[in-house]
């Protein structure tokens, strides 16, 4: 009939747009195809990067992410979809594709569809190759976390390797080495166990490098069955700079240790660096600049002339952050004030203790606090609570405490480079890999920045061991008799303070200078009487080991002895313009003192006895002791470190004249 709609087709036949009978089926195949060979081009990829382990978890999974997205996009949108279609879809399909429509929709509106069908299918893809890769990987990688939880692996033995560097380094050194660790993990086990050890002063390593590690002093006896170390034999050396390394290097005689300088594994800068308050008013003192450009003498004559602040930097004898710092300011003037001399720090480490606990509590002296001429990571690890001392109070600083730093052209960088320790005849081709890969990867892993800007220049082994000469030769005289309390209280168990005393001793080597003299004598009571022994004459650096073996080879002997008959006895052994007296004592000669005599008294008799130190070990410590005032200096409670109250003993001598 004209002008009636068209009847509905009855033969059967779909809509062109329509999905034919068995689509959803071949929807279904076409999907099975693209995750089938999506999954299988991932896993090989997996096992590939797995297998070689060159590219790290993060980045393989990312790889294989990739693929499977191009993979699955190739099979839904390329050519190759629609080859596979043809292939899926059945001959009906494709005929009724064929056959002419009834109405066609118009070429925008087919476009539209078309375009709006390949993105659904884009999008689509995406979902299905990301679910690909992760999806299966996450189970795996759980599934192995458990598994490794709840079974653990039967692991190999690692491959022990041992790496020394300075104390204000070991805190992110130690974080590096387990992430190293984790990344070379292999079914959970480790194939590398990397202790840490600290490194010691530049002239300890020097000897210990040169006769396969054991140390340069008198601590062996003679009926002892083995040679006394520095501790475990390291395979690698973080140094504080190529200088150090070159300077440690040129002096390890024949026979000793090689050492491969390689590349550097951080980069830093020494800065000056001071609390808070205090920088804000030596800001305001500089001349107007950018906060990295302040010459050297500008900040020096505004800290010291206009300010009188102390200047601090660890000890150039023990710590090669402090020799550059005196390489840096030796052409200042004098660097040797007395609380520099006075000072003891053995690293950066040590100094920053210092400065924590002097700045802790509301009744810190913060106007007399001083300026640190120390490492900028050190100073930020300080600031950020990750300053690693067993020594100090724990947490960051805070507020007017925290630590300001001033940059400076004039302040050498430091390069920190990995040096492969190789021990004669016990080179190793695995040891040799290990260090290798783990020099290689702190490379491209470094354990900290100096920041953005120019790189500063570092010291040359040449300039370093000019340095060191000319802070040894500036260095006051120190000339002093150790007079000994060999009293039977000093050898009482549990633990004999002699004991304690001879293995701590030889630590003060480094601090002595050629210039330097020291004797040895003992005292105590024997038979109501005091005795007294001269056990070594005067020496200095070069024959420091002899006296070293005296004092521990000391016995026991009679009861306590009164100081100020040691100090008479000094006195009329020595000259002018007098000496000073080291006595080392567990305090229990403070209660031996005759009536109606005082160590202060006697101190003003001799005048040949120019000054007083005692260094009191065990429990009695200096509560006994008289005040301290005239030339009775100091009494210093040793506690549980014997070493470190001898070496501020040594330090505390040195500069007593300049108080």
């Amino acid at each position: 009939m004209s002008g009636s709609s068209p009847s509905p087709s009855t033969d059967g036949s779909r809509e062109p747009d329509a999905d034919p009978p068995g689509g959803l089926s071949t929807k279904l195949k076409e999907t099975a195809a693209t995750a089938l060979v999506a999954s299988g081009i991932a896993g090989l990829v997996t096992v590939l990067t797995d297998g070689v382990r060159a590219l790290g978890a993060g980045l393989a999974l990312l790889v294989c992410a990739v693929i499977g997205l191009a993979v699955a996009v190739l099979l839904t949108l390329g050519r190759f979809a629609r080859f596979l279609r043809r292939r899926l879809e059945p001959a009906r399909r494709r005929r009724a594709a064929r056959r002419p429509a009834s109405a066609a929709p118009g070429k925008r509106l087919l476009r539209l569809r078309r375009f709006m069908s390949k993105l659904s299918a884009g999008y689509i893809s995406v979902l299905l190759g990301v679910s690909i890769v992760t999806i299966p990987w996450g189970v795996v990688q759980g599934g192995t976390w458990l598994s490794h939880r709840i079974w653990p692996p039967d692991c190999d033995r690692p491959l022990e390797l041992r790496v020394v560097t300075a104390p204000e380094n070991m805190t992110v050194l130690q974080e590096s080495i387990a992430h190293f660790t984790r990344e070379q993990l292999l079914n959970g086990c480790a194939p590398y166990a990397i202790s840490v050890g600290v490194a010691p002063s530049i002239g300890e390593l020097t000897y210990a490098f040169g006769d396969n590690w054991y140390r340069d002093d008198a601590r062996q006896e003679g009926d002892e069955p083995f040679r006394r170390l520095y501790g475990p034999r390291p395979d690698a050396w973080i140094a504080t700079s190529t200088g150090e390394a070159e300077l440690v290097t040129n002096y390890v005689g024949p026979g000793g240790a090689t050492l491969d300088i390689g590349s550097s594994v951080a980069s830093d800068r020494l800065v000056v660096g001071m609390i808070s308050g205090r920088a804000e008013r030596v800001r305001k003192e500089l001349p107007p600049g950018p906060p990295d450009s302040h010459s050297l003498p500008d900040l020096w004559e505004v800290i010291r002339s206009k300010f009188a602040m102390p200047v601090n930097y660890p000890q150039p004898e023990l710590s090669t952050a402090g020799l550059v710092a005196v390489s840096d300011l030796m052409p200042l003037g004098n660097v040797l004030g007395a609380e520099q001399l006075g000072l003891v720090a053995e690293s950066v480490s040590s100094l920053l203790c210092r400065v924590r606990i002097a700045t802790r509590g509301a009744d810190a002296e913060l106007d007399q606090s001083p300026a640190l001429v120390i490492p900028l990571h050190s100073l930020r690890e300080y600031n950020n609570g990750r300053f690693d001392d067993p020594r100090c109070p724990e947490g960051a600083p805070s507020g007017m405490t925290k630590l300001k730093e001033f940059l400076s052209p004039g302040l050498s960088g430091l390069d920190y480079p990995f040096v492969r320790i190789d021990w004669p005849n016990e080179r190793n081709k695995e040891r040799t890999a290990a260090l290798d890969l783990f020099r290689a990867w702190l490379v491209a892993n470094p354990l900290f920045g100096a920041g953005p800007g120019k790189r500063q220049p570092v010291r040359t082994f040449q300039e370093l061991e000019k340095a060191q000469g000319q802070f040894f030769g500036r260095l006051p005289r120190v000339d002093a008799e150790i007079a000994l309390d060999v009293s039977g209280s000093m050898a009482e168990p549990p633990r004999s303070l002699l004991i304690r005393l001879r293995e701590t001793f030889p630590d003060i080597k480094p601090l002595i200078t050629p210039r330097d003299d020291f004797t040895l004598s003992s005292f105590s009571t024997v038979k109501d009487r005091t005795r007294f022994r001269q056990l070594h004459q005067a020496v200095g650096r070069a024959e420091f080991d002899s006296l070293t073996r005296m004092v521990t080879g000391a016995t026991p002997d009679g009861s306590d002895a009164p100081i100020s008959d040691m100090i008479m006895n000094l006195n009329g052994r020595a000259r002018a313009p007098g000496r000073a007296l080291v006595v080392v004592t567990d305090g229990g000669v403070f209660n031996d003192e005759p009536s109606g005599r005082s160590i202060g008294a006697t101190l003003a008799r001799a005048s040949n006895v120019s000054a007083l130190y005692v260094l009191a070990l065990g429990d009695n410590g200096c509560d006994r002791s008289p005040p301290r005032q005239g030339k009775y200096r100091e009494c210093v409670e040793a506690g549980a470190d014997i070493r470190q109250a001898l070496r501020h003993l040594i330090s505390s001598l040195r500069g007593r004249d300049l108080r």
